[in-house]
């Protein structure tokens, strides 16, 4: 039986808080996750929720592996 290969994309998309003593401090907080710093599960207090999945499917790049 022949394999076939095919892209597909996944969103998770969350809602998530965290403690800080100003707006200035959460965002220098979240800088340092987004520059790698420090990962989300190390914020003060950081929590979060799902709030959609979406998933995508690229019918048209179905090819047979070889």
């Amino acid at each position: 039986m022949p394999t076939y290969e095919f892209w597909y994309d996944e969103t998770y998309t969350y809602k998530a808080w965290l403690d800080a003593d100003s707006q200035e401090e959460a965002e220098a907080l979240l800088v340092k996750v987004r520059d790698g710093e420090i990962h989300l599960e190390d914020l003060p207090e950081f929590d979060s929720t799902d709030k959609g999945y979406e998933l995508l499917i690229d019918t048209t790049s179905v090819e047979e592996v070889k």
